[in-house]
């Protein structure tokens, strides 16, 4: 458990990049995230590539990661980057704001919830309380920037796609169908 909560404190840091790009014109903000995402691809490609790079930094870093991600899977890092980078490229300011704090928030209240309070499981792993929460949580967010009918479904999606394992990293999937969603309602 306390693994877990220092994955979700640092996964609750990803909320700089939102916030930054409150400030922040779109051009700006892609050239800050393209860098940062290209850093980190640079990493995975280091770790993939060099075993002594590898072993750095597994040394450094493998209490964070997950299993998977110790066994070479892309770090859920170097995801989060490609999807706040993709939010921001395909999605407007306000939309993309939106779905980086679903990934970041509705996950985090999935996971605090769910392993704390999780009794009634879904799909493998997943909790309906966990799921309840991810969902309450992305309402809230975008009731606060959309259309409500607009900010109800995207969060049902959002929440769905974060319940359903996909094999790519929800990191990913959960910005980007829920954006996509809303912003074809839109």
């Amino acid at each position: 458990m306390l693994a877990e909560l220092l994955r979700k404190s640092i996964h609750l840091s990803g909320l700089v990049l939102p916030v930054i790009y409150f400030f922040l014109d779109k051009p700006t903000m892609l050239i800050l995230i393209g860098a940062m995402t290209g850093f980190a691809l640079i990493v995975e490609l280091l770790k993939w590539f060099s075993a002594r790079f590898s072993e750095f930094f597994f040394h450094i870093f493998a209490s964070l990661l997950r299993t998977h991600e110790r066994k070479g899977a892309m770090t859920g890092a170097t995801y989060y980057l490609i999807s706040v980078f993709l939010c921001i490229f395909f999605f407007a300011k306000t939309l993309a704001i939106v779905c980086i704090f679903f990934m970041v928030l509705g996950d985090l209240a999935a996971a605090l919830v769910g392993k704390k309070w999780g009794r009634t499981k879904l799909l493998g792993k997943k909790s309906l309380e966990g799921s309840a929460a991810c969902f309450v949580v992305c309402v809230l967010i975008a009731l606060a920037k959309l259309n409500p009918v607009i900010a109800v479904i995207g969060a049902l999606v959002a929440t769905i796609v974060e319940l359903i394992p996909f094999p790519i990293d929800d990191n990913l999937t959960v910005p980007l169908i829920s954006g996509a969603v809303m912003h074809f309602l839109m």
